[in-house]
């Protein structure tokens, strides 16, 4: 169950007792979305007592906007000196639209990770309509690229930016539900990332593969050989029905955009899917001990130490390795792109071309000569 959006009226869905899915719509505007949230709460509070559900139609005739909470947003907002929306109410509110909207479990617990430890503590008891960008996010900015706790280091551009598009999504929330006015973050422009180093090669690959573990190994020949993102999202989510070895194709669902995309599997690796198919205690592609993985991680590191790795790397290098080794033996860079599930083709030439040594002098080359 839940409150969601649909042609800009406020929805909910939700079952009855006989476990059909029912969706009320509640209108648009602020006055709706509060509606949507009292109905919401009063459909949970009858699942948890086991009482009867509220009927929508009763409940909307019924219902005193004024004596619901969920309002005290919009009420507030019509008059300025009762205006008092803080940083962890809008926060919270943010964290409910996100469920509701069907982001992932994994995305939901890793902002409310953020938003106790590094968020809420520094921006919490603020009032938003009061927050200006020079008085409260550029300090909080700095505080940011400071030395991290954990790792005693300056952190870098890219989690900056990461930590303040987080806050701005939960701003622009605030502005589209009408419970707020401003979004203190407006106008910032984000600071240049450098881009990551990525030294992984096909060479150190082979000798982490000797160190891992041999489900850390499986997975890694399947990254490598699709191209899929290594966490939860793609690779450890991988099941054997999204491949069909006979036509020699993967389907990768990609939460991201929330679609599968086509990926044709190398015909030398195929032996080795049907092998580790025949081997398999359970319905995904990767597992340990008949169980679905959550992460890798630890297990990487470990092998990369064995193996004296004396740099960063990542399992994700092998996804950049993926696509690197395809544009360097010549693949076209629009396949490339849509095996590797980007929007667009800018993105996979501005991610991964400029590693391609030498490829420029070789366009040239191919020059004929005038004389």
């Amino acid at each position: 169950m839940g409150v969601y959006q649909r042609d800009g009226r406020w929805m909910v869905f939700y079952h009855d007792d006989s476990g059909k899915r029912k969706d009320k719509s509640f209108g648009r505007g602020p006055e709706a979305f509060g509606l949507a949230e009292a109905f919401n709460t009063a459909v949970k509070s009858a699942k948890t007592s086991g009482t009867e559900l509220p009927d929508a139609v009763s409940f909307t005739s019924q219902t005193r906007l004024q004596d619901h909470p969920f309002l005290t947003f919009q009420r507030t907002l019509n008059n300025p000196e009762e205006s008092a929306v803080r940083f962890k109410d809008l926060a919270k509110k943010h964290l409910e639209h996100l469920a509701a909207s069907g982001r992932t479990q994994r995305h939901i617990h890793n902002v409310s990770v953020l938003l106790k430890n590094q968020f809420l503590p520094v921006l919490g008891e603020k009032v938003v309509d009061q927050m200006t960008y020079h008085g409260d996010m550029l300090p909080f900015i700095r505080q940011f690229q400071a030395e991290s706790s954990v790792t005693g280091k300056p952190r870098s551009q890219h989690t900056v930016n990461r930590y303040c598009d987080y806050v701005d999504a939960i701003f622009n929330f605030g502005l589209e539900m009408g419970l707020t006015k401003v979004n203190p973050l407006k106008g910032r422009k984000k600071s240049k990332e450098t881009p990551r180093d990525v030294q992984l090669t096909l060479e150190d690959v082979k000798k982490i593969m000797k160190e891992a573990e041999p489900h850390l190994r499986w997975a890694m020949e399947v990254c490598f050989n699709l191209g899929t993102r290594p966490g939860p999202s793609e690779l450890l989510s991988l099941k054997w029905a999204n491949l069909d070895l006979e036509k020699g194709t993967a389907q990768i669902y990609a939460t991201k955009n929330k679609q599968f995309r086509t990926v044709p599997i190398n015909p030398n690796f195929i032996p080795r899917l049907k092998e580790m198919k025949q081997a398999a205690t359970s319905e995904y592609v990767v597992e340990y001990r008949g169980k679905r993985l959550t992460t890798m991680r630890k297990a990487f590191n470990n092998a990369c130490e064995r193996a004296e790795i004396k740099y960063s790397a990542r399992m994700y290098d092998l996804r950049h390795l993926f696509a690197t080794t395809l544009l360097s033996k010549g693949a076209d860079l629009a396949a490339v792109s849509k095996m590797m599930g980007h929007s667009t083709v800018k993105m996979t030439a501005d991610t991964y071309y400029h590693y391609l040594q030498g490829e420029k002098e070789r366009a040239v080359s191919l020059m004929p000569s005038l004389s």
